[in-house]
């Protein structure tokens, strides 16, 4: 259903609630007053006969014959009258009327049924006479409905023309959300530029800001995808440059030589996957959360990544922890992906007499974990230290020795970023880096 034909029929619902209400009031109303006016205009037809009977100077008593048999006049439908003297005799009386019921009343108004209808009846006692004026309810009844028939009329085309009125005002309202339809749908896949919100209503700018912040981030999101896509294309090619050129060796050479060019393309092969585990593992670090394996124990995650090392690498690495071991909300895979890659760093670029401090401390009150990797490699200057974290890039001494990727600092950045944490690169007294890792509890 669309917002306009909505807002058209939740406004008509809720007119016909209230005007439906206002209309049952009016008539009950309308009711009550029209009952009180006819029944004066019963007591005023009596008292004006009793005032018609004294100027006359009737008297009941007397030997008059015309006072032997009653006057009879013609009444309208519904509308009766009745005089009688106080013993009981008709002196007048409309035809039609239900007479038999007029005996024995007393003053003042009463109801009274004659032949399955019922009658409104208004008794006056002045002087010698009693004079009785009735007239028949569904008669009142008729003229309250064509009152309320009549009134009905305007409603109705009030109600429809308000609808009408509605219906046309929502369609120009909405003209300019039809206009921002139009510029999306005109939008090709590469034009992210912000839309115009000049002359837009003021209830559409928020939705226009949202918009242009989500065109700016698509934006963004893409060029990062474009350097991204150039600067894999390049370390890509790099290793696959080094392993053709050494086949090429290996065919023309033999021997020793013809061996170290082997070495050198299985050296370039491992590069290669290397880098492509990587890549993997960041795409699987940014993707959507699947079904992966919690963590509930940190210490235990980092106890098998140090298993997991050779004999050497083993040997150099020294673990510390200070409070109770606890789960967090980082995937199992995702934290052995980040502790894999910081300990990989720390032991590629310390020396191989140097140890490698691992110390990991809960603060519960915070509901944070803290991972520092403590290492005596070369460290960073503070140029390299804002680069450190982009895709692809290396430091001077990975650049000259031609080993890793580029991407496991993105990768554990772009982990623990996405679960709330965060990573913090800081020199270390006496030489090194510390690689700290902040991420939360669960």
């Amino acid at each position: 259903m669309s917002l306009r034909l909505r807002a058209v029929l939740i406004t008509g619902i809720a007119l016909v609630v209230l005007w439906g209400a206002a209309a049952g009031w009016m008539m009950r109303d309308v009711h009550a007053n029209l009952d009180r006016t006819l029944d004066g205009r019963l007591a005023m037809s009596a008292r004006m006969v009793s005032g018609l009977l004294e100027r006359a100077a009737f008297s009941p008593g007397s030997a008059d014959p015309d006072w032997n048999d009653a006057v009879r006049v013609s009444g309208g439908e519904g509308i009766a009258c009745e005089i009688r003297s106080l013993r009981g005799e008709i002196l007048a009386r409309t035809v039609g009327g239900p007479h038999s019921a007029f005996e024995n009343l007393q003053s003042g108004y009463s109801v009274r049924e004659v032949d399955s209808r019922a009658w409104r009846v208004y008794v006056l006692r002045a002087g010698d006479y009693q004079i009785t004026t009735a007239d028949r309810i569904d008669e009142r009844d008729i003229l309250i409905n064509e009152l309320l028939c009549a009134a009905s009329v305007p409603f109705l085309i009030a109600f429809f023309g308000c609808l009408a009125a509605l219906w046309i005002g929502i369609g120009r309202g909405l003209a300019p959300l039809k206009a921002l339809c139009r510029a999306l749908r005109d939008k090709n896949t590469e034009d992210t530029t912000p839309i115009d919100s000049h002359g837009t209503p003021s209830e559409l700018r928020p939705v226009l800001a949202a918009m242009n912040g989500l065109l700016g981030r698509l934006a963004k999101a893409l060029s990062l995808q474009r350097a991204f896509t150039d600067a894999a294309a390049h370390e890509l090619r790099t290793p696959l440059t080094v392993i053709d050129t050494h086949l090429q060796v290996v065919r023309l050479t033999q021997g020793e030589e013809a061996q170290a060019s082997l070495r050198s393309a299985e050296e370039g092969v491992r590069r290669l996957r290397r880098t492509l585990d990587q890549m993997m593992v960041l795409a699987r670090a940014e993707a959507p959360i699947g079904s992966d394996s919690s963590c509930t124990s940190i210490l235990a995650v980092v106890d098998e990544i140090i298993t997991r090392l050779d004999d050497a690498a083993r040997a150099r690495v020294t673990l510390v922890s200070e409070g109770a071991d606890t789960c967090t909300p980082v995937p199992k895979s995702m934290l052995e992906a980040v502790l894999r890659n910081l300990l990989d760093n720390a032991l590629r670029y310390s020396p191989s007499t140097c140890p490698i401090n691992v110390k990991i401390s809960f603060a519960e009150p915070k509901k944070q974990c803290y991972i520092e990797v403590m290492d005596r490699g070369p460290g960073l200057s503070a140029e390299h230290t804002a680069q450190i974290g982009q895709r692809f890039w290396r430091g001077d001494q990975g650049r000259r020795r031609g080993d890793g990727s580029g991407l496991g600092i993105s990768i554990v950045r772009a982990i623990v970023e996405r679960f709330g944490g965060s990573l913090n690169m800081m020199p270390r007294n006496q030489g090194g880096l510390i690689a700290k890792v902040t991420i939360p509890l669960g």
